[in-house]
């Protein structure tokens, strides 16, 4: 069966925007009339970095959230600049935000998270043979306690609410990774 046709778009406007994300209202055209579809264009995609020790620990945070007026534990994640390549923005970003270093980083998975609300692609890298450089620095309400925490217990925080897609995404991409080793021996 074929596909409904791509509604056209008749009108766009921009309400605001900002560094991270312009907010997109577009008309489009149906059979039923005019419908507005509102969404996030965001500036930057971005990238979720997992990390994870020699001893096989992995390294988390606990960041404040402000929609949540929370703490919640997530992996090291950030905008990826234009042109940059994922792998570099986590390394980038892991260092920044936790004094990790990454010897190897290499992809693990991609995709849209939300797109039905926002238009972001997230690119999901592990990071390995980690080095703690003590060199960190944060934007003015990047609130991060960095945790170092054994796979149960990772699993464990993805009981808490609210729980971040992050830290849930990166640990079921770090179990996925954990058999795919373990079935190539």
């Amino acid at each position: 069966m074929p596909l409904p046709p791509i509604p056209p778009i008749i009108a766009r406007r921009e309400p605001a925007r900002n560094k991270f994300f312009t907010h997109v209202e577009e008309d489009l055209g149906t059979d039923a009339g005019t419908y507005t579809y509102s969404f996030i264009d965001t500036t930057w995609d971005a990238v979720l970095v997992v990390p994870v020790l020699a001893d096989g620990r992995l390294v988390i945070e606990r960041i404040y959230r402000h929609p949540y007026r929370a703490y919640v534990f997530e992996f090291p994640a950030g905008g990826i600049e234009h042109g940059e390549d994922p792998c570099a923005a986590g390394a980038r970003e892991l260092e920044e935000e936790t004094g990790y270093r990454a010897s190897s980083v290499r992809l693990l998975q991609s995709f849209e998270p939300v797109p039905g609300l926002c238009r972001m692609r997230l690119q999901i890298v592990l990071a390995t043979d980690l080095k703690q450089t003590g060199k960190r620095s944060h934007e003015a309400l990047e609130l991060i306690e960095v945790v170092e925490a054994d796979l149960p217990q990772a699993v464990a925080w993805t009981k808490i609410q609210p729980c971040s897609g992050f830290l849930l995404t990166g640990v079921l991409l770090w179990e996925q990774e954990i058999r795919r080793q373990q079935s190539a021996v």
